[in-house]
């Protein structure tokens, strides 16, 4: 019966504890909790903003200096006349053969016997 008396206690002065909680500090808490959490918002993204930006220039500085070590400095090539092109030669008519093809008779190949 004791660890009974002890539970059902500490139940009690738990409920109480937290309706008293809920009463004192629920109207000046969640004002002050929305303003803090607002400014650490704030603070959060700007830092975030200026490490981004850095980042970049930093990726930006080191890609400009591997394309100079990476670019031949050579004299600049001049550039090839322009070649002319050839125009190409017309295909032959194929259309006349196939007209003439198609007039002559086709020859069977078996000759129809009487019977």
């Amino acid at each position: 019966m004791l660890p009974f008396l002890t539970f059902a206690s500490g139940i009690i002065a738990g409920i109480v504890g937290v309706k008293l909680l809920k009463n004192v500090k629920a109207t000046q808490s969640l004002g002050s909790i929305g303003d803090k959490a607002r400014g650490g918002l704030d603070k959060a993204q700007a830092g975030l903003r200026d490490v981004t930006v850095s980042g970049l220039s930093a990726i930006e500085k080191s890609s400009a200096s591997l394309r100079t070590k990476l670019t031949p400095e050579e004299p600049a090539a001049p550039e090839p006349a322009a070649v002319p092109v050839a125009k190409a030669t017309p295909r032959r008519k194929v259309a006349a053969k196939k007209k003439a093809a198609a007039a002559t008779a086709p020859v069977d190949a078996k000759p129809e016997s009487d019977s």
